[in-house]
């Protein structure tokens, strides 16, 4: 059963790894944006780079490259992000509901441990003490203790 779930997680992680690449354009306008976070109290600081999908999902990638470690907030569309508020962390879906987020960490994708918002403003993200669980069963657990992202 275990070797069945992981096996379902890697083929479910190629597919998005094969749309993301796909099924995606990059916003030249966030060039010279970054981003800082805390991740099991590790901290890490990253270039900003934002992802529209063909289904309008608006998503914003922070990622350092030494040592790597990437965190991704998925919203509906470009509006909600830009517009800013709060927004409630949902389970991953493929499609993003409205007024939600997505959080993924590392390529992998994630549900929150339990209910948790968190909030833009400015073209900013902010979160704190997220808990994550990866989905599919996976093993990690990991807290975001903070995060600021500029997009």
């Amino acid at each position: 059963m275990k070797t069945t779930i992981q096996t379902i997680q890697i083929v479910l992680f190629l597919f998005l790894a094969v749309a993301t690449t796909t099924a995606c354009k990059k916003d030249k306008n966030s060039a010279g944006k970054t981003g800082t976070f805390t991740i099991d109290g590790v901290s890490y600081t990253g270039n900003t780079e934002v992802q529209t999908f063909v289904n309008d999902n608006y998503s914003i990638v922070c990622q350092q490259d030494a040592p790597f470690k990437l965190i991704q907030v998925t919203f509906h569309n470009q509006a909600e992000a830009e517009a800013g508020g709060t927004f409630d962390v949902e389970d991953d879906a493929l499609n993003v509901p409205s007024g939600s987020v997505n959080i993924g960490v590392d390529g992998l994708t994630f549900d929150p441990h339990s209910s948790h918002t968190i909030s833009v403003s400015g073209k900013k993200i902010t979160i704190s003490n997220l808990s994550l669980d990866q989905t599919g069963g996976g093993s990690k657990h990991p807290l975001i203790n903070s995060a600021s992202i500029n997009f």
